[in-house]
């Protein structure tokens, strides 16, 4: 697990943008306080880059866990909140400005439940991206498409167990 994490610690630090997906295994069960701790660690991971957030879980819980105000989308909201819906547009804008950067592209937990969401939109923009890499954490649904070979990482890991166990810079 740990050479995973540096792994992806060392991906973040190396990347000019970071795109950021949280998939279903973000949502609140048992363990809270695992996940507020993965949230919390993401979180100061990206600090100081600049980033998105687009998330699936629209439980309210990730606002509250240290990310930049407005830098985390719920497209599943933004037909039924105003605030939704500009954040969305912010992102899209920002989106457009990845092109031919070195864009960083981590997947989170994302499964099949609304892969049209974050899963499919997130292999095209690092299909189009030649500079674009994506990095995918599932303890499942971890592999790549072939168009993306040699341009992505899959780890089969529970993202949530693998943030939680992160320590960055902020942490140590």
């Amino acid at each position: 697990m740990q050479e995973n994490i540096t792994l992806i610690l060392d991906k973040i630090r190396e990347a000019d943008l970071v795109l950021t997906g949280i998939g279903e295994k973000f949502i609140p069960g048992e363990n809270r306080e695992k996940l507020e701790r993965a949230y919390r660690n993401l979180a100061g991971c990206l600090e100081g880059k600049n980033y998105f957030v687009i998330t699936t879980c629209d439980d309210g819980l990730i606002r509250q866990m240290g990310f930049r105000e407005g830098r985390v989308v719920c497209p599943l909201m933004a037909e039924k909140d105003d605030q939704a819906a500009t954040d969305w547009d912010m992102y899209m804008k920002w989106l457009q400005g990845t092109l031919h950067k070195k864009l960083l592209v981590l997947e989170l937990g994302v499964g099949l439940i609304c892969p049209d969401v974050i899963r499919f939109p997130f292999e095209k923009a690092v299909f189009y991206n030649q500079k674009a890499e994506l990095v995918r954490v599932h303890n499942k649904l971890f592999q790549l498409p072939v168009e993306l070979h040699g341009r992505g990482v899959s780890i089969r890991e529970d993202a949530v167990d693998l943030f939680a166990c992160v320590k960055n810079e902020k942490s140590v």
